[in-house]
């Protein structure tokens, strides 16, 4: 219908200017181009105006004008052109237009132009269109010279136009995203994406455990939990810090920690202790310097060289210098991990550093689950520490380093105890004051102390005078016979032996702890106690002398001695032979054992020394006699004579025994 205009447009402009080819001079000949030198009364035919043209009247021609224009032949006027059309010219000038065109499909025309092909993000669906349609929304897009907006393919997302509604081109979701009705998103978080073309917001799955996604994830291993104080339990979309009082990590029971090794005890003998005791874990300490460790592990051959191009600061990485002999760090080159050197990055090749999916799941950085702190145990920042030794821990989920208190006195708490009486202290030679990790051994001159039980002990005391400590945690008495005067002694020995004319019973103090007593007992050195003076001695001194019938106190007598010829002694004491008598052997012990003098002698006695046989002194002349057990010599009464032994008065005028009257 829209085509038919321009033709019954020129048969009215034809119709009315001519009448059987004839020109009428009343009326203006229109679309007809008349000759200069026509006459203008002559009846003859003037030619139909030419194509491209339009003739107002007879005597002008103008070209048909502006594109949106056209003229076919007999024009009078420029013919507009029809909404959907296209003008042309077969000559092609754009001021001369002859005919127009319906726009085909996959274009569209407006003001006469020749056709557009319908733009990126609209489509033309028909014939005769004079504006392309927009494509419609997202989940369509419309290539230059659509014809129809083709849907957007599953895990493809429309792009390109100003707005979703002219989306021109569709492309395929990258690794961590996914293409939902023509649009694209990032992966959730906790979801990852390792392939192209995802379509569901499930992308690839979730996260591993140990590891944590955020959104556009491309690994199930995308980032590292971290370190001991986060856990990342499966499908985690970021780290989720240790509860207080929880913990991942034992503490130091785990391999060293990239840029560590272990160094291991030194292997020694040493005694067998009968105290409990704990040794402590070898301990992590860095890498030789210049080697790096990416790893966690325990064995210094996990330390690598970085090489003389590289250098590290930290013990886990390594950093490229410029050169072997220009020590800056390098912009221009990377440390490539796998193959151990410096990699030239000036074409932008990524690399990366050491990638956390290569560590282990569950490791130090890998942690998934928590759990709640044991008694006898702290945890802090997700690490679970035994209870210090002299602490104990009575209560779960501990997180004061001081756990519930100290270790009571009388017992010891090792590392992780969860009592305040946890072990009892053991026996006297240990002791254990409060806050004791380990039984204290009593020291040498101390002992513990005896109002505990004897496995309880609680303190230790320096040993006093009269006692030694061997360091067993007893004391004992200086033995009899030596004494202690000072204070720690540690054997037996204390400080000597007793001295002589005293004795010392355990415990003394003094070397003259006690005088020996009286003349009854003697004390020689290291006495301990008195000795009964035998019968037939008397107890003496080494220093000094003890003389006959001396009862004294006596106190101090170190020795006995064996009564002497002309003594006899008892309970200690030495007695001179009565006078008148004698003493011929040693060791008497009775006043019996001293025999008359005989007849015809004397015997003297104390202050003289004492006789020591019967016939130790003649009586003297004829006028003294000496009857048995004389003391003295007697003198003769007058009117008497003395006689011999043998009764004469003849001889023997020095022994003479008795008298007689007279005749």
């Amino acid at each position: 219908m829209v085509a038919t205009i321009p033709i019954v447009a020129a048969l009215i402009a034809l119709f009315s200017t001519k009448s059987h080819g004839l020109h009428n001079d009343a009326t203006p000949l229109r679309g007809y181009h008349c000759k200069e030198d026509t006459h203008s009364d002559a009846h003859e035919p003037c030619v139909l105006c030419p194509e491209g043209f339009y003739c107002p009247d007879k005597a002008t021609m103008n070209k048909c004008g502006s594109v949106d224009l056209y003229c076919p032949l007999g024009s009078a006027l420029p013919t507009p052109v029809s909404e959907g059309y296209f003008t042309i010219d077969e000559a092609g000038p754009q001021d001369t237009r002859v005919a127009q065109r319906k726009c085909q499909v996959g274009h569209f025309c407006t003001e006469g132009l020749e056709m557009k092909v319908c733009p990126k993000g609209h489509y033309c669906n028909a014939t005769g269109m004079s504006e392309p349609l927009v494509c419609g929304n997202s989940t369509v897009f419309c290539r230059e010279g659509s014809i129809e907006p083709q849907p957007v393919t599953e895990g493809f997302y429309s792009i390109g136009g100003s707005s979703d509604t002219t989306r021109a081109e569709e492309t395929i979701a990258p690794k961590g995203h996914f293409a939902k009705d023509g649009i694209l998103f990032e992966c959730p978080r906790g979801h990852y994406g390792n392939t192209s073309g995802l379509f569901t917001d499930d992308c690839s799955g979730i996260c591993e455990a140990g590891w944590y996604c955020p959104t556009a994830s491309t690994n199930a291993r995308q980032v590292a939990c971290g370190g001991e104080n986060h856990i990342c339990p499966k499908g985690s979309s970021s780290p989720q810090p240790v509860r207080d009082g929880y913990y991942t990590t034992v503490f130091n029971e785990e391999p060293c920690r990239p840029g560590k090794f272990r160094v291991p005890l030194p292997e020694e003998e040493v005694g067998v202790s009968s105290v409990r005791a704990k040794l402590s874990k070898d301990s992590c300490i860095l890498c030789p310097a210049g080697t790096h460790k990416p790893l966690s592990g325990d064995s210094v051959s996990l330390c690598l060289d970085c090489g003389s191009r590289a250098f590290t600061t930290d013990g886990i990485k390594c950093e490229c210098y410029q050169s072997a002999t220009d020590k800056k760090l390098s912009t221009k080159s990377f440390y490539d991990w796998i193959s151990g050197t410096c990699v030239d990055i000036t074409d932008k090749v990524t690399l990366k550093d050491f990638p956390d999916d290569f560590l282990e799941p569950g490791g130090q950085f890998t942690k998934v689950v928590e759990h709640p702190c044991e008694v006898a145990h702290y945890c802090k920042e997700g690490i679970r520490h035994e209870c210090t030794g002299g602490t104990y821990g009575g209560k779960e989920m501990e997180t004061n380093s001081a756990c519930s208190g100290h270790c009571d006195a009388g017992y010891y708490c090792p590392e992780a105890s969860s009592s305040p009486t946890q072990n009892s202290c053991g026996s006297a030679d240990v002791f254990c004051p409060p806050k004791s990790s380990s039984p204290t051994y009593v020291k040498q001159g101390y002992y513990s102390n005896e109002s505990d039980p004897v496995d309880k002990k609680t303190s230790q005391h320096l040993c006093p005078p009269g006692y030694y400590c061997p360091g067993d945690g007893l004391r004992y008495h200086c033995p009899a016979g030596r004494y202690g005067a000072a204070s720690g002694l540690i054997d037996s020995e204390c400080d000597g032996e007793c001295k002589s004319g005293y004795f010392c019973e355990p415990g003394s103090t003094s070397p003259l702890q006690s005088p020996c007593g009286n003349a009854t007992v003697y004390c020689p050195k290291a006495s301990t106690v008195p000795i009964i003076v035998d019968q037939g001695y008397y107890s003496a001194s080494e220093i000094y002398s003890v003389t006959a019938n001396y009862a004294g106190p006596n106190a101090t007598h170190d020795i006995q001695r064996e009564c002497e010829v002309g003594y006899w002694c008892h309970d200690g004491i030495k007695f001179y032979c009565p006078q008148g008598t004698y003493g011929d052997e040693t060791g008497s012990s009775n006043l019996d054992q001293c025999e008359p003098c005989e007849e015809g002698f004397y015997c003297r006695s104390q202050p003289a020394p004492p006789t020591t046989k019967e016939t130790q002194v003649e009586c003297g002349d004829a006028s003294k006699y000496c009857p048995q057990g004389s003391a003295e010599p007697r003198d003769v009464d007058l009117g008497y004579y003395t006689l011999n032994r043998f009764g004469k008065e003849e001889g023997l005028e020095t022994q003479r025994t008795s008298q007689l009257v007279c005749p």
